[in-house]
Order: C-alpha cells, then structure tokens, then sequence
C-alpha cells in the first residue's frame, strides 16, 4: 500500500525521456584497439626495445596529464556528482570516464578542455623528452579521445541541457 506524500508542492519527480541512444558495435571497438597495437608495432619497429617502453610510459604519462586536467577543470564545478570520474580499462571508455550520468554541456566542456590542454602539455614536454616516447604520448592522447570526441560529435545537435549515461557498448541522451 502506497503512502501518500506529505506535502505535494515539494516533491520532485525525475522524468527523463531518452532521445538518443549510439549503439557502440563490436567491429568498432576492435578496430580502435587495433590502431593501439599498429601504435606498438610501429614503436618497435622503429625504436625496438625503447618503442615498447615509450608506448607503455607514454599511456601512463597521458593518464597522469588527463587526471591533472580533470582536477583543475572540476575546481569550477558546483555540483558533486559531476566530479565523481572513474579509471576504466574497458574498451572504448578506456581512461577517466564518468561515473554517474553527466549533463551533455558539462561533458563536450572537460573533453574539449582535455583535448587541447592536453596537446600543450605534450608541446612543453617536446624539448626534454625522446622522439618516441613524444610519439607514444601523442598517439595515446588522440587515441584516449577519439571516441569520446565522436560521440560529441554524435550528440551535436542535442540540447545542452540533457543528459549523457555512457555504458559498456551504448550511450544515451536523455532530455527532462
């Protein structure tokens, strides 16, 4: 038996209306993994052994600037939730990735700010690091991104105001 509410001016009810929803298929998901292994063989090809240790540095370097680009961009959001990010292996959402549903407008901003801060950063490490390990580096950042620049791309002529659940192999847009 349903109680009633105590005060209906107050309540809130969450609607939610999907509008779009991107289906990630499988091909897609193994052809960017296989451009991660066509980064490592290259690297070896060129640089042997030292190849293979800038392309595993190299991923460990990106993880480390995207986290600090997530730290600063965050200092400005209001609500809690929309810092909650979490560290994912799981393919095409490899890296930092929301752990919550994210407004739309908040999303294309971090990964808009993520794709160029971090393109400088990688530009100040130019004089002081290998060629290798710059083109580790490089690749892994455009190679972390790409799918989530697509799916920007995807939600481009949504609202704003909506709101982003990425999951293993979708995501959705939903509109209140």
């Amino acid at each position: 038996m349903r109680q009633p509410l105590s005060d209906q001016k107050n309540a809130t009810v969450y609607q939610y209306q999907l509008v779009k929803r991107k289906v990630i298929r499988t091909e897609l998901i193994h052809s960017h993994l296989l451009i991660a292994a066509i980064l490592l063989a290259f690297q070896m090809l060129m640089y042997e052994m030292d190849g293979l240790f800038s392309w595993l540095f190299g991923f460990a370097v990106v993880q480390v600037i995207h986290l600090v680009i997530l730290l600063l961009t965050f200092i400005r959001v209001d609500e809690a939730a929309d810092r909650k990010w979490v560290w994912r292996i799981i393919p095409p959402w490899i890296g930092f990735k929301p752990a919550n549903d994210i407004k739309l407008l908040l999303f294309r901003r971090v990964h808009r700010h993520l794709f160029w801060i971090g393109l400088c950063a990688i530009a100040l490490l130019y004089p002081w690091i290998q060629e290798s390990l710059m083109i580790s580096i490089a690749g892994w950042h455009l190679w972390l991104l790409i799918p989530r620049l697509l799916l920007s791309f995807a939600f481009r002529k949504e609202r704003n105001d909506g709101v982003l659940r990425l999951q293993a192999r979708e995501a959705s847009y939903y509109r209140r």
